[in-house]
């Protein structure tokens, strides 16, 4: 029997990936979505967060189905097509922040009980601001041996990167709906209809997280480490960054 290859939308947390996960669903074709498919990162990653304070759970499935595409399918030398996005890191970072205040608080609700003023202290001083500018060292190339840093990455907003195993597509989670449909049909071979993706201001977290982005400033020094950082460099261009300086230098404010 013919192995089907398999659809793995691959990248790290809060980028917008539930909304590409459910295009490649309704057209019937195979898919996983993971994380994390690197077994050493997977510990630093958790052994940070534990140095940190925060609740250390048991391995998530996500990351239990990373680890077995990797062992059962990579490690084969089966083909596969992956799909992974990229975003702004410091957005990235505040979504993902948010998407954990649980865990990194020791309580339910958290953003209910938690006063504002800790919730911002929190996010500078308990919550790993390295992950998105490390992810693709970290995950992407030591699983697929494809480093994404040899490829330009056009103003377009994504790129298909061609191996003779994989075949890989990078999109921009700012991209518009229009330019990832267009990326995604042609890279699935069909029509496909992208909707809406899933946003931290319409989760029942929203009117705090609102109310934190409006509230919260970073320092030029924060700033300039994520904005200058060979990933933000890589995947953004100067008018890109200036206007995310602009942006982050008067506050995060709600979009």
């Amino acid at each position: 029997m013919d192995f089907i290859v398999p659809n793995i939308v691959y990248q790290m947390g809060k980028v917008g990936s539930s909304a590409i996960v459910e295009v490649i669903a309704r057209t019937g074709r195979p898919v996983f979505h993971v994380h994390r498919m690197e077994a050493g990162h997977l510990k630093r990653m958790r052994d940070e967060r534990q140095a940190l304070g925060w609740l250390n759970p048991p391995i998530p499935p996500h990351d239990k189905l990373g680890l077995m595409l990797r062992e059962k399918v990579i490690a084969r030398g089966r083909r596969a097509k992956i799909i992974t996005l990229v975003r702004d890191p410091i957005a990235r970072n505040l979504s993902s922040y948010f998407e954990h205040l649980d865990a990194i608080w020791h309580t339910p609700d958290a953003h209910q009980v938690i006063p504002l003023d800790r919730l911002i202290a929190g996010f500078f001083e308990r919550y790993p601001h390295n992950d998105p500018l490390t992810w693709f060292d970290e995950e992407m190339k030591p699983v697929f041996g494809i480093d994404l840093y040899d490829h330009p990455f056009p103003p377009g907003g994504h790129l298909t990167v061609r191996t003779d195993r994989f075949e890989l597509l990078i999109l921009k989670s700012e991209a518009t709906q229009s330019v990832k449909q267009t990326a995604l049909s042609l890279f699935l071979g069909s029509d496909v209809v992208v909707s809406q993706a899933n946003a931290t201001r319409l989760t029942p977290k929203g009117s705090v997280y609102i109310e934190f982005l409006s509230a919260i400033q970073f320092s030029p020094a924060y700033v300039s480490e994520m904005l200058n950082a060979r990933y933000a460099h890589h995947f953004y261009g100067e008018q890109e960054r200036d206007a995310l300086r602009h942006k982050y230098h008067r506050g995060a404010r709600p979009d």
